[in-house]
C-alpha cells in the first residue's frame, strides 16, 4: 500500500514538474515574440483602429513614471499575437454562448429608464416638418457572435444602466460649472443603429432599452444652461436612408449630417445643403461587425460603401500623434488603396489625441473644440464651414483640457460628442472629466 502511494506521489510530482516546465516554456516563447519589434502591428484589423504608438519620452514623464506606464500600454496594445488572441477569445465565447460587451454594451439586462420628469425638465423634440418613408426594420434576426443580424445587416444593441448615466450627467454639470463663464457647452449623445433602425417589437424581443428615452433621461438630469443636442428624432425620421453602415458600428456621413442639422438647430444657425458638397466614395467596406460576428457570411455578402462629403472652405488639417509627431493631412482623405476594413479612416485622419483645421474662407475668429470618440470623425467635416478654427481631441488619447484650449486658441464653443455607450463607462467618464478642467 505504501509503495503504491509512493509511486502515485512520484507520478503527481512528475506531472507538476511537466506543467511547470510547459508553463515556463510558454512564457519564454511569448516573451521572445514580444521582443520582435519588427512584427508589432500599427493597426488592429479586428477593432478597426490605430494602435498605441511608442511614447515620446520627456524628463517629466520619466521622473513621474508616466513614460513607463505608457510603455506598458504600448507593449500590450501592439503585441504581435494580439489579433489572433482576440479572435480566438471571440470564437471561444461564441462557442460557449457568451456575448462580450465590446460592441453591444456592458449589460445584457437593462435597468428601467426613469420618467424624465423625475430627472428634471423633459426634453421636447421638434415636431417633424415632413413625413418621410419609414425604414424601420421589423424582421426578427439572431445573434451571431456579438452582433444582432437581420436582413444581412448588423446592429449594436443598447442596454441602459442608470448609475453610469447619472454619473455622466453629473460630470457634464460639473464641467459646465467650470467653463460656463468662458464657453458655450454643447452635449450630443449619439444613438447607435438599433434604436433608430429596429422596430420596438424587435428591441423588446432582445430586452433592449429605448435609446431615445435614455438620452432624454440623461439630458433631463443636466443643467439647463448646457446646450443638449437631440439628434435621435431627426435620425429616426430619415431611417429609410443610408444613415448607418450595415457591417460597422458607426453612422455614415449622411447619418452624421442629420445629427449636424440638430446641432445647427440648437445653435441657431442654418445647416448647409448637403447637395452643395462634392463627394468621394469607397466601396467594399467591411467594418467592425464582421469581425465581431465571427465573419458572418450574411454581412460579408452585404459590404458598405463609404461616402464622404468634402468641406467647401478647406480640406486641409494637421494631426498630432501620441508619440509627439505632427503630420499635415486631409479632412477627407483618399483611402482607395487602403484595406477594405480600414475605409472609415477617410474621415479626419482617424482617432488622434489632437487635430485642427483652419478655414481661410471665414475670418471672424470663431473657434470650436470637439471632444469626441470615433463617431465624431464623420461629424467634424460638417462643422468646418461654420468656424474659422476647428480643434478636436479624441477623449481616449488626449491630455488637452478646455481651459488650455480657451487660453491658447480662444475657443468659444465646446462640443462633447459621445456615442451612447461611451456615456456609460467609468473609464470614459474619467477622461471626459479630465478634459473639462
Amino acid at each position: 500500500m505504501s509503495i503504491t502511494k509512493s509511486k502515485r506521489k512520484q507520478a503527481n510530482g512528475l506531472i507538476r514538474g511537466v506543467k511547470i516546465l510547459a508553463f515556463g516554456l510558454m512564457l519564454a516563447v511569448m516573451g521572445f515574440i514580444g521582443l520582435m519589434w519588427f512584427l508589432r502591428p500599427d493597426t488592429s484589423v479586428i477593432e478597426k483602429r490605430t494602435l498605441t504608438e511608442f511614447p515620446f519620452i520627456t524628463w517629466s514623464s520619466f521622473w513621474d513614471g508616466s513614460f513607463f506606464k505608457a510603455v506598458d500600454t504600448w507593449y500590450a496594445d501592439t503585441y504581435p499575437l494580439r489579433e489572433g488572441l482576440i479572435s480566438g477569445s471571440q470564437s471561444l465565447e461564441n462557442h460557449y454562448g457568451l456575448r462580450s460587451d465590446q460592441i453591444v454594451g456592458e449589460a445584457l439586462v437593462a435597468d428601467d429608464i426613469p420618467d424624465p420628469d423625475a430627472a428634471g425638465e423633459e426634453v421636447q423634440a421638434a415636431e417633424p416638418e415632413e413625413v418621410l418613408p419609414d425604414g424601420t426594420v421589423t424582421e426578427i434576426g439572431e445573434m451571431q457572435g456579438q452582433i444582432y443580424i437581420t436582413n444581412n445587416c448588423g446592429y449594436g444593441l443598447y442596454y441602459f444602466t442608470q448609475s453610469p448615466a447619472d454619473k455622466f450627467a453629473a460630470t457634464m454639470n460639473q464641467i459646465y460649472a467650470n467653463v460656463k463663464d468662458k464657453v458655450n457647452l454643447y452635449v450630443m449623445i449619439c444613438p447607435i443603429s438599433a434604436g433608430v433602425m429596429l422596430d420596438q417589437a424587435v428591441l423588446d424581443d432582445m430586452g433592449c432599452s429605448s435609446e431615445k428615452d435614455a438620452i432624454d433621461y440623461i439630458y433631463g438630469k443636466m443643467d439647463p444652461g448646457i446646450h443638449t443636442v437631440s439628434a435621435f428624432d431627426n435620425l429616426k425620421k430619415h431611417n429609410a436612408e443610408y444613415i448607418y453602415f450595415h457591417t460597422d458600428h458607426h453612422w455614415t456621413a449622411l447619418g452624421a449630417y442629420y445629427a449636424y442639422q440638430a446641432f445647427c438647430q440648437e445653435k441657431g444657425i442654418e445647416a448647409h445643403n448637403i447637395a452643395d458638397y462634392e463627394t468621394m466614395e469607397f466601396p467594399g467596406f467591411l467594418g467592425t461587425f464582421c469581425s465581431s460576428s465571427n465573419n458572418s457570411p450574411a454581412l460579408q455578402s452585404n459590404p458598405d460603401t463609404v461616402v464622404a462629403y468634402i468641406p467647401k472652405g478647406t480640406n486641409a488639417m494637421t494631426m498630432h500623434y501620441t508619440n509627439g509627431s505632427v503630420v499635415d493631412w486631409f479632412i477627407v482623405n483618399d483611402v482607395s488603396g487602403y484595406a477594405k476594413s480600414e475605409l472609415y479612416a477617410t474621415f479626419v485622419g482617424g482617432d488622434r489625441p489632437f487635430s485642427y483645421a483652419h478655414n481661410p474662407a471665414i475670418t471672424d475668429g470663431s473657434a470650436v473644440m470637439v471632444i469626441k470618440d470615433s463617431y465624431g470623425n464623420t461629424f467634424i467635416p460638417w462643422l468646418v464651414d461654420h468656424y474659422e478654427y476647428i480643434y478636436w481631441v479624441d477623449a481616449r488619447y488626449t491630455s488637452n483640457t478646455i481651459s488650455q484650449m480657451v487660453r491658447d486658441y480662444n475657443v468659444q464653443d465646446v462640443i462633447y460628442e459621445v456615442q451612447i455607450y461611451n456615456s456609460s463607462t467609468d473609464n470614459m467618464l474619467g477622461k471626459y472629466a479630465a478634459i473639462g478642467q
